[in-house]
């Protein structure tokens, strides 16, 4: 069995491997943010759905706009 290579440090690296490494932990951050965001979309979006269909009576027509009075 061979032993793993040592994890380069990153003083060590040269400018392209820094700005590699740099890049790929700019995409991976992005991304993460990205995947955070979408799922709070879609909580905030279910629960807006749960509680429209909780409140929803079919007893209550449609609101109707009697008066409409407006400052000229």
């Amino acid at each position: 069995m061979s032993t793993p290579e040592p994890t380069p440090r990153f003083e060590d690296m040269s400018l392209l491997g820094k700005a590699a490494f740099l890049g790929g932990a700019a995409a991976y951050l992005t991304g993460r943010a990205v995947s955070a965001g979408l799922k709070r979309a879609a909580t905030v979006l279910s629960d807006a759905e749960e509680a429209f269909k909780r409140e929803l009576d079919p007893n209550v027509e449609d609101a109707k706009i009697i008066d409409e009075t407006g400052s000229k």
